[in-house]
């Protein structure tokens, strides 16, 4: 009988997501992420074919917390629309090395079932393109303004947007 695995394939995903979320994807390699779970290289090849494999999974986390980080900081005080945005774009000021995981690479990290579209989060096309417009520009510290200014800035593309839909 084999030896029971020691290091799951979901303990390796929980220390890269914690790794990703402190220094980015591009700083995790087989070897620092074994050395920060104490083991070898060999449990993480063996829960994934390649680093790629554990790129993808990590990718489905980081889509699963932005999800549910737009959940939780949603204003019950706005329209639902409004609040998913709000929550969209706090997540990537917030947690900006998952968000990069995420839509930095093109879309190569998510599979074919993972698509990552606006009817998803609920959040017309229009408001999602303003809103990464506003995202680049605090990634790159081009956009130097307080919370409330952006977040104004949002409410107002918003009320704009749902004006010239009706």
């Amino acid at each position: 009988m084999p030896p029971k695995k020691q290091i799951t394939a979901v303990q390796i995903v929980e220390k890269a997501f914690e790794m990703v979320r402190q220094e980015g994807y591009d700083s995790i390699t087989a070897r620092k992420l074994a050395q920060a779970l104490n083991c070898s290289t060999q449990p993480i090849y063996q829960s994934f074919a390649d680093m790629n494999g554990l790129k993808l999974a990590l990718t489905c986390k980081a889509q699963e917390w932005m999800m549910e980080f737009i959940s939780m900081n949603g204003e019950a005080d706005l329209p639902a629309e409004l609040s998913r945005i709000l929550g969209y774009v706090q997540f990537a000021s917030t947690e900006k090395y998952l968000f990069q995981l995420i839509f930095a690479s093109g879309g190569e990290n998510r599979g074919a079932d993972q698509p990552f579209m606006p009817k998803e989060t609920g959040i017309d096309l229009n408001m999602i393109i303003y809103a990464h417009g506003i995202v680049m520009m605090m990634a790159y510290n081009t956009l130097p303004m307080p919370w409330d200014t952006v977040k104004g800035m949002i409410v107002k593309a918003y009320d704009s947007f749902t004006r010239s839909d009706q």
